[in-house]
């Protein structure tokens, strides 16, 4: 089944609370180095882990926060990585890897089960670098309404 076209979806993943600080210090090189944009031998490595013959060829995003899926925007399926929180003002700072700005095309889906095998291929990978089974991850998606100035208003 394919996305709603109707939510946004982002995969988070992050690394249980209570993880020794050795662990941490390796988690957190780990999540610079995918928000940085050198992160092309981590996308091939998610790549590797993957079940889904149509995850493991796709291809590395080349834009400056890196991802996978092809980089025409009109016509390729996306899923980019947030860049570090040093490169971006916000209220909200998390030790949370983001990868967000899922987009489909008219000729490109995600589905549900892409989605799922990226999450699952990554946790894979982020546990090997940092050399523990410390990390988790879910798919959040929220309804694209919720984002207008009036949703609490037209809710009720």
């Amino acid at each position: 089944m394919s996305i709603l076209n109707t939510h946004i979806h982002e995969l988070i993943i992050y690394i249980d609370k209570d993880t020794p600080p050795n662990y941490i210090k390796r988690w957190n090189d780990f999540k610079d180095k995918c928000e940085n944009g050198n992160n092309k031998d981590i996308v091939e490595l998610i790549k590797s882990y993957c079940k889904l013959n149509t995850n493991r060829v796709l291809p590395y995003l080349e834009r400056s926060e890196g991802g996978l899926g092809g980089d025409n925007n009109l016509m390729n399926k996306q899923i980019r990585f947030r860049e570090s929180q040093k490169y971006i003002i916000t209220a909200i700072s998390d030790d949370n890897i983001v990868l967000g700005e899922i987009t489909c095309t008219y000729n490109e889906l995600w589905t549900y089960d892409e989605l799922d095998d990226l999450l699952q291929a990554f946790i894979k990978t982020a546990n090997f670098n940092v050399k523990e089974d410390c990390v988790k991850g879910h798919i959040k998606m929220f309804n694209k309404k919720m984002l207008d100035d009036n949703y609490i208003e037209s809710v009720f």
